[in-house]
């Protein structure tokens, strides 16, 4: 019983219900922060599997990586994201 009134007491203070709903709401961001992180990898990763199973698309890319690493010029007109996902990607040998 004293459960219940500690929570009916808790609830009826303004700060105490305010603080609770940022503190739900942080914890929504978080886990849709991680769903969205975790299908981001997973896009990726097909996609490089894409790119490598293509030996026009790994000749593409691995050229799009000197680029990117020799002109630093031309990497500063490009987006960053971009940049970096081409750089991040491991283009196999074949």
């Amino acid at each position: 019983m004293t459960d219940k009134m500690d929570w009916a007491a808790a609830m009826s203070s303004e700060v105490f219900r305010n603080y609770a709903m940022g503190e739900l709401r942080k914890e929504m961001q978080q886990a849709q922060n991680t769903v969205n992180k975790d299908a981001a990898l997973d896009d990726f990763e097909a996609f490089q599997r894409r790119v490598n199973a293509s030996p026009r698309l790994q000749q593409e890319f691995k050229k799009l990586q000197q680029v990117f690493t020799t002109d630093p010029e031309y990497t500063a007109k490009v987006d960053p994201q971009f940049v970096e996902g081409v750089l991040l990607l491991n283009v196999e040998d074949k």
